[in-house]
């Protein structure tokens, strides 16, 4: 049975925890669930002016207990927690913060690191091809200079080929000149993919001692190591074929793709996009205790305290522009225009760092795109975003004085506005990637639907349906990730207050057991071992494939229903996502 406790209870825990004392710069402290009550978003009346009270904005609001006294603002906005109102004391709009001297606070190299890491290893998957003279060993290995070899070694022989899709320059550090392709170490050095995903660099991390979703695999290294073992079998394999419509029998060709229908490539990079970046910023940076002394004072020689830099970290793995905000969603979906994304330091050339939107924050934009012309359309971008900045704004807020030996200060009000964007960072991150899930529900739906009978009606119908499952599994399996799930807490933040949400694990596990370890075929047979030695058996042993199909397609409508609740989306935009 899952337990979960009241919002108003985990609001005192975490109030009382992010305002602890004590701790590391990146020690794990109580973990922060549940956003404090809502603030109450009526303005207030603006009462008649009084000739005998100061009133210098004329806002009704005395000069002396005014938090904007030059500046009419009778609602007394204060979204920062800081004492002065927003009226006058403006809240930022980009991901950029200074510290009294005017030098930049902010820094995450690291995780933009591992974001072109991943990019690569991606692009290695795709670069494979299906050749007999292929060592399936060695296709492995390779594949693993990118994953887990050792950092200190490989940057020294690291091919740069991360480019970006017009060839325009980038830059990744402040020394090298412009060029049309970077690696990973020119950004950060020794970085590694594996040694960050979840259970890797802690154990808590995987949550509630438990991994789950795909056969009895109980780690996601354990996972991550099969999909690597089964991409340099398929490589050196040049027998697969899928039958089509009117009886031709065709090859497959893709080395990545299995007769299964498994996208291999899909499977292994949307799952880390969840195991690496999704559980490194919610279950690792978010979940910090912000307010101990250690977390308030500076990181010995930088401008940043400890806290501020693990949720520059954060941010770094939801990896969104700097000015994110300030573009389109047609911009941040495809990661970039130059024209509009070389402008947080125009100098003529996209600066990975702080001008590049990666994975995750695109697809928040691309969800975004989709529901533009419903009846509620979704702001997941723009919301992700905001809870970041003003997040970050709080704690350069506390940052006020720190040195490397005397902390800043966070008072309980701020703590408590910094755990409410916290949890609307983190849920809206979620959110972005749950509607991608939905997304691909779609799609592997409309791909079955193009079945001819009990065939694929030609290859792309097959390499379509193996693409949208690996996408819709290997996203699915991030889910488990975060702390701060509804499938955990029973909450999720929807039109700005937390609302209960009849869900818990075990619907999350529903979800994946539901969508299975491969899709259903045309014939109606679903494989239930990554090695294809199972294939045959009609899904949930329906009399035929027909039913099958229908018995499969039911079931995908289910595991949508239940993100559907878990995530408070509209249900017009679930259908159109």
């Amino acid at each position: 049975m899952i337990m979960r406790m009241s919002i108003s209870t985990l609001t005192l825990m975490a109030v009382l925890s992010i305002t602890a004392c004590g701790g590391g710069g990146s020690t794990q402290g109580p973990i922060v669930i549940t956003p404090p009550s809502e603030p109450d978003s009526t303005p207030a009346p603006t009462p008649a002016p009084d000739p005998e009270i100061a009133d210098a904005d004329s806002d009704g609001i005395a000069d002396d207990s005014d938090n904007c006294p030059n500046d009419a603002n009778p609602d007394q906005a204060d979204a920062d927690v800081n004492g002065e109102g927003d009226a006058c004391n403006a809240i930022a709009t980009t991901y950029s913060f200074e510290n009294e001297s005017g030098a930049s606070t902010v820094s995450y190299t690291g995780q933009t690191a591992r974001q072109v890491l991943l990019s690569d290893l991606v692009t290695a998957m795709e670069g494979l091809t299906r050749d007999v003279v292929n060592v399936p060993a060695t296709v492995v290995s390779d594949l693993e200079f990118y994953y887990s070899f050792d950092a200190a070694t490989r940057d020294s022989a690291y091919p740069a080929v991360f480019a970006l899709a017009g060839n325009e320059n980038m830059i990744g550090n402040d020394s090298d000149a412009a060029s049309g392709t970077i690696a990973p170490g020119a950004i950060s050095a020794d970085k590694v993919i594996k040694s960050k995903i979840a259970g890797e660099d802690s154990p808590s991390h995987i949550l509630d001692g438990e991994f789950f979703g795909w056969g009895e695999f109980d780690s996601p290294a354990a996972l991550v190591d099969e999909f690597l073992r089964v991409i340099g079998e398929e490589a050196s394999d040049t027998t697969d074929t899928i039958a089509l419509a009117g009886g031709d029998i065709v090859n497959i060709g893709l080395p990545t793709v299995t007769e299964a229908g498994l996208d291999m490539r899909q499977l292994l990079q949307k799952f880390l996009l969840g195991a690496m970046t999704f559980s490194q910023g919610t279950a690792d940076y978010l979940s910090i205790d912000y307010g101990s002394d250690a977390n308030l004072s500076l990181s010995p020689g930088q401008t940043y305290t400890e806290g501020a830099h693990d949720f520059d970290e954060a941010f770094g793995y939801f990896g969104a522009a700097r000015n994110y905000g300030e573009l389109e969603d047609a911009v941040t979906g495809d990661g970039y225009l130059f024209a509009e994304s070389d402008s947080v330091v125009a100098d003529e050339a996209i600066d990975l760092r702080s001008e590049y939107s990666f994975a995750n924050s695109q697809n928040c934009a691309k969800r975004d795109q989709a529901t533009a012309s419903n009846a509620n359309p979704t702001n997941l971008s723009k919301q992700a975003f905001d809870a970041f900045v003003l997040g970050r704004q709080i704690l350069q807020n506390a940052a006020t004085g720190a040195t490397e030996t005397s902390p800043g200060s966070l008072s309980d009000q701020a703590a408590d506005a910094l755990n409410r964007q916290i949890v609307i960072a983190a849920q809206t991150w979620e959110k972005c990637i749950s509607a991608t899930v939905i997304h691909y529900i779609n799609d592997v739906i409309a791909d079955m639907g193009n079945f001819s009978g009990d065939d694929f009606a030609d290859l792309a119908n097959f390499t379509n349906l193996a693409k949208h499952w690996g996408e819709m599994k290997g996203f699915a399996l991030g889910l488990q990730f975060s702390p701060f799930s509804p499938f955990r807490t029973g909450e999720v933040m929807a039109d700005g207050s937390a609302q209960s949400v009849d869900v818990d694990v075990d619907d999350l596990k529903q979800v994946l057991a539901l969508m299975g370890d491969a899709p259903v075929l045309a014939d109606g047979t679903q494989d239930i071992t990554l090695d294809n030695s199972e294939n045959g058996s009609l899904y949930n042993q329906a009399a035929d494939a027909a039913a099958a199909k229908e018995a499969y397609i039911a079931d995908l409508n289910t595991a949508r229903d239940i993100l559907e609740t878990a995530y408070a989306f509209d249900p017009e935009n679930v259908e159109n996502w």
